[in-house]
């Protein structure tokens, strides 16, 4: 991928701005503006008017699938970051022993490494192939996804996955989760990661409440979910 990588300094600025061939914008988020979120649930829906920045899901629910709407969704944007959904299924028939690292027999948490590992090339090469590309990637961590009931696996996993997207470009990639959730995957690890908290709040004002005291990763949160017209998400 043939880009140009320009640094904006900002107190209000927490991310880079990433010019491509493909005219998208890696996401920035300008603290007190709002966006919205959109994947394959919203195929057939109308992105809010005045969103200033835009996180589209790449895959279609689950890891190692891919978003059938991506394009389409993309295209809205001008502001842009992408998310994934994540997991660690141990009977997927896109475990891996051998890559990227050689796992002993029986090494659980290599394979759970190598499994989110190439789900995170799988992401990354799908976003490209539609021709969408962003500096910002988030992991959607969700307790209805398949995980392993040990925790260390579970952040084996995702940590492969997020080191598969740096290791394409990706500059910032962090976790979308709620507390519980995260809690419940992860055995509430702490790695510091870029947070983006779901809540079920119904606005801007309410989701804003929640920019402090929720960092469930121990960083900071960066945005806060709540339920707009469709998801819509407040910088924090």
């Amino acid at each position: 991928m043939k880009a140009k990588l320009v640094v904006i300094i900002s107190s209000t600025i927490v991310s880079l701005v990433f010019f491509s061939s493909s005219a998208f914008a890696q996401g920035m988020y300008i603290a007190g503006t709002v966006g919205s979120d959109v994947s394959w649930p919203n195929c057939n829906t109308g992105i809010p008017l005045g969103s200033k920045f835009g996180i589209v899901g790449v895959t279609d629910g689950l890891g190692y699938s891919t978003n059938p709407c991506l394009y389409k969704e993309a295209v809205n944007y001008t502001n842009i970051s992408l998310y994934v959904n994540t997991g660690w299924d141990s009977s997927s028939t896109h475990v891996n022993a051998t890559s990227p690292h050689v796992c002993a027999t029986g090494n659980s948490n290599c394979l759970a490494y190598n499994y989110g590992y190439n789900a995170g090339l799988y992401a990354y090469d799908a976003a490209s192939s539609k021709g969408v590309h962003s500096s910002t990637w988030w992991l959607d961590v969700e307790t209805a996804n398949t995980w392993s009931a040990n925790a260390v696996q579970n952040q084996n996993s995702l940590q492969g996955e997020r080191n598969a997207l740096i290791d394409s470009g990706a500059t910032t990639v962090g976790a979308y989760s709620t507390t519980a959730q995260w809690d419940s995957v992860t055995g509430s690890w702490l790695n510091n990661w870029p947070s983006w908290g779901a809540t079920t709040w119904k606005t801007a004002s309410q989701a804003k409440t929640y920019c402090t005291g929720h960092q469930f990763t121990g960083g900071a949160t960066w945005l806060i979910q709540f339920k707009g017209q469709i998801d819509q998400d407040y910088a924090c």
